[in-house]
């Protein structure tokens, strides 16, 4: 038989796999299709009636939210007010001092 008949042979046969496959039904997967997204979402709900809860959170005022947030900002340019040490390597060696 000829190369090509071969090939030609092996897609078909692939393409009946295929289609085969397309055409069977998963009833038991249907009925659960999504529960996986769902409990996922619903797991990450702490609290569903948290949106009518009117009363406001406690927390800081703004200006000592925004004089928390500069300091800890400014923490990371110097930190401990102290400015970073240069990095020094000894290439080398010294031998016999």
């Amino acid at each position: 038989m000829p190369r090509s008949h071969m090939s030609h042979l092996l897609v078909l046969a692939l393409a009946l796999q295929l289609s085969a496959c397309a055409h069977q039904s998963t009833p038991q997967l249907d009925l659960r299709f999504g529960d996986a997204v769902r409990l996922a979402m619903a797991q990450q709900v702490l609290n569903p009636a948290a949106a009518r809860n009117q009363t406001p959170a406690n927390g800081l005022d703004g200006p000592s939210a925004r004089a928390v947030m500069d300091r800890y900002r400014a923490s990371f340019v110097e930190p401990n007010g102290q400015a970073q040490q240069p990095v020094q390597f000894m290439l080398g060696g010294s031998v016999g001092k």
